[in-house]
């Protein structure tokens, strides 16, 4: 039994956590945090042993809260509960400090169980997140290529977009929110160190990589896409190729 706080502004998200873990007796006294306010008010006032967060508070971006919060609160073990893609977010949360990463898509028994074993000082990682996280250790190896440090989530939006499918396009097709597509490229286009979005193309083609951007696109656009972790080739371009 331990003290919580949940940090979502969603007021029908907090009410439905706190649903799920009063039952469970899975915690002593439940707090709420809407705001970066409220939050601030609650970390002075208590000591906290679980925060349940989601990241995209107002007036925070990415996992800034997180880093912010892992500060304030380093005794606290933190579980992201979150819209935000774990195949986009969720290495980054959990270098910053986080125990776990749950999208909200979860079932109930998945965030029962993911709060029981962060609350124990345990991580949390679904079969996806655990297989990224181990591309992300081998991210900053200085003697791979650029393209070799792209997550596989990055991977497929730069074939996507060597592909000629515009943000939209691929936010279709990989069930995410166009802003967050477009920051992933952004991202991929700062690793690669590239100026424009019409130098992607350019760079597949110096490193080989055009086959294999065609297949993962081509494999995505037209539903055969398995997430084994496997990069597979193509999009309209392939298909018209």
């Amino acid at each position: 039994m331990i003290r919580t706080l949940i940090v979502e502004e969603n007021s029908l998200a907090r009410l439905g956590i706190r649903s799920i873990l009063a039952p469970h007796a899975l915690a002593l006294e439940i707090d709420e945090a809407s705001s970066s306010l409220d939050l601030a008010c609650k970390l002075r006032e208590r000591y906290y042993e679980l925060i349940i967060v989601e990241p995209a508070l107002s007036g925070w971006s990415d996992i800034t809260l997180v880093k912010r919060l892992c500060e304030a609160a380093p005794w606290a073990a933190l579980l992201v509960f979150t819209e935000l893609d774990e195949l986009t977010f969720g290495v980054n949360a959990l270098r910053a400090g986080a125990k776990g990463y749950l999208m909200k898509s979860a079932s109930r028994e998945e965030l029962l169980a993911a709060v029981k074993r962060v609350a124990r000082g345990e991580r949390y990682l679904s079969p996806a997140l655990a297989a990224e996280l181990k591309i992300g250790l081998r991210k900053y190896d200085v003697r791979r290529a650029p393209h070799e440090t792209l997550s596989r989530r990055e991977f497929q939006v730069f074939s996507m977009a060597v592909c000629g499918m515009t943000t939209l396009e691929s936010a279709q097709v990989l069930h995410l929110h166009a802003d967050t597509v477009g920051a992933i490229k952004r991202r991929v286009m700062e690793r690669l160190q590239l100026a424009m979005p019409q130098d992607l193309p350019g760079y597949a083609q110096a490193h080989g990589l055009l086959h294999d951007c065609r297949a993962t696109a081509s494999a995505m656009w037209t539903g055969r896409y398995i997430q084994d972790g496997v990069a597979s080739p193509g999009t309209r371009a392939s298909l018209a190729a």
